[in-house]
């Protein structure tokens, strides 16, 4: 319960605030502004009206704080709001780039009706002008991310009683653009780069493999033949696991190997730009090829559509490549199949034979005795 506190001669109410899923215990500091310990009293019999929304996170200005003469929630602008969202999020135990996430998107509000903009006061006005501004700046996809992101924060807003409606948020409307995916050619024609580490080949052969998004193999642990990555790792928040063929855990082990050298020096390497090296040198190695518009994710879009190809089974492809929901996954089998035959000679057997073959993961049983791999070695060299 508040209690009084004085402070250089002036009396402050304070607040506890005990934190049990962190197991922290800090205090909050009310100015009453008076060296009146009655005049305290009363003031602080004010604050204990209040008390339990304040340990909820909401902030108000008393009577003898503001010109009115009369304690009224206080109009937190939007970075404040943001603050305590990020707290009471964390608390939950919301993961970190959940957050990291979530602050890109307000971030890019404040740069339209600016940081200190009171919160109470954002309408559908500022939603459209916010829309207005990132269109043809960032992608629909992109913006629709934000504005969730952005809806998100005011809605818990809502609830803690910060604001009293929430405006309007009409997503824009997004044109679905098809699936970007390598051919065996084109991923051949970055396997015969002798600009490119062999390192990087056998590591993109084993993303191309696997399914595997960016950071999965550097979060995951490997439990026998399988990499597990847990739930507050996945993207999904659920358990994932990925089959791995020998070859493919050679190629994990000395993927492993790398990360864990390099991270061992803080000076030189962050262990995310270490993972987004992979990408870095995968995009490059695309322009390099005529193949500028392929991105690190179509490795993984390759993956999808060729265990698609030879299954034409898309709930076992939404469940081996860690959907959440098949709806998810229906843009994998929006694909003529002869035109996938055609894209992907080494599975043209299997393709044709789909509806017998054994729903396996890929991995490499259908790459290794092709051209893919033909100027290739596989052979993982002695670190140095």
């Amino acid at each position: 319960m508040a209690s009084l506190r004085k402070r250089r001669n002036k009396w402050y109410a304070r607040i506890r605030l005990y934190n049990v899923e962190l197991g922290t215990d800090t205090e909050k500091l009310i100015p009453l502004r008076t060296d009146s310990k009655v005049t305290a009293r009363v003031r602080l019999g004010e604050v204990k009206k209040v008390e339990k929304d304040i340990k909820s996170g909401m902030s108000f200005s008393f009577a003898w704080l503001n010109d009115e003469g009369k304690t009224k929630v206080s109009r937190l602008s939007i970075i404040d709001a943001f603050e305590k969202y990020k707290h009471s999020r964390l608390i939950d135990g919301a993961r970190q780039s959940t957050i990291e996430r979530i602050e890109y998107a307000i971030n890019s509000f404040y740069s339209i009706i600016g940081d200190s903009f009171p919160i109470q006061n954002i309408n559908a006005t500022h939603i459209d002008s916010y829309k207005e501004f990132c269109l043809g700046k960032i992608s629909s996809q992109t913006i629709n991310i934000n504005l969730s992101k952005i809806h998100a924060v005011l809605n818990w807003c809502l609830k803690k009683k910060i604001i009293n409606e929430l405006p309007l948020i009409e997503l824009v409307a997004v044109t679905n653009k098809p699936v970007s995916y390598l051919s065996d050619m084109e991923f051949q024609d970055i396997m015969d780069l002798d600009s490119l580490e062999n390192h990087f080949k056998r590591a993109f052969l084993f993303y191309r493999e696997t399914g595997c998004r960016l950071r999965e193999p550097f979060e995951g642990k490997i439990e026998s033949n399988w990499l597990i990555i847990n739930p507050d790792k996945a993207k999904t928040h659920r358990t994932r696991e990925i089959e791995l063929s020998p070859l493919m855990r050679q190629i994990y082990d000395e993927m492993i190997l790398r990360y864990q050298k390099l991270s061992s020096d803080p000076y030189n390497y962050k262990q995310r730009s270490i993972a987004g090296r992979y990408s870095k040198v995968f995009k490059d190695a695309c322009r390099e090829i005529g193949s500028g518009d392929r991105k690190f994710h179509n490795l993984r879009d390759t993956f999808a559509i060729r265990l698609w190809a030879i299954t034409g089974d898309i709930h076992y492809v939404s469940k081996v490549i860690g959907h959440t929901s098949v709806t998810m996954t229906e843009k994998y089998a929006n694909f003529n199949v002869r035109r996938l035959i055609s894209d992907f000679p080494s599975l043209s057997k299997y393709i044709e034979k789909r509806l017998n073959i054994p729903k396996m993961g890929i991995v490499d049983t259908f790459s290794v005795d092709t051209k893919l791999l033909s100027g290739l070695s596989l052979e993982i060299e002695p670190s140095h």
